[in-house]
């Protein structure tokens, strides 16, 4: 018997079954056990036996679980798109130097936020270092692209 479909094709369907099968199983465990396939009826109709599980799901475990998958498939297309920019499968952030900018704009942060000149970062709390990771990733990008398209 021949197969009608090809291995990758075979691969993409097992991939998202253990997707769909682990989104469901993330919005059943956590600290407040909730059955799995109450946690499948309250994705799909939104009722349930009781109300508590409902709030869980739907403000708590739902977001978590939708941020989980996106930005995994958001750092596997970037992944994707290093390694066909350089030809190279063991292209990564640290290639261009995306990473150490990002640590570069974390340690400006941390070493400045203990000044008492420096601009008080303790207001934006952990927001902070994200946003100074952000911003320093997106220095070394710029001033890379600039350099090249020169």
């Amino acid at each position: 018997m021949k197969w009608k479909y090809s291995r990758q094709q075979f691969a993409l369907a097992i991939s998202l079954v253990l997707l769909i099968i682990l989104f469901i199983l993330h919005l059943a465990i956590g600290k407040v056990q909730i059955p799995w396939f109450d946690s499948l009826q309250i994705l799909l109709t939104g009722e349930s036996s009781q109300l508590g599980w409902r709030n869980i799901i739907w403000q708590f475990r739902l977001p978590k679980a939708i941020t989980a998958a996106l930005s995994g498939a958001a750092l596997a297309v970037s992944g994707l798109q290093l390694q066909t920019l350089f030809q190279n499968p063991l292209a990564g952030p640290f290639t261009l130097g995306v990473s150490s900018g990002a640590s570069l704009g974390v340690a400006i942060v941390v070493l400045t936020a203990d000044l008492r000149q420096g601009p008080n970062f303790a207001q934006l709390g952990s927001w902070a270092t994200v946003i100074a990771s952000c911003i320093g990733s997106f220095i070394v990008t710029i001033s890379i692209l600039d350099t090249i398209g020169n």
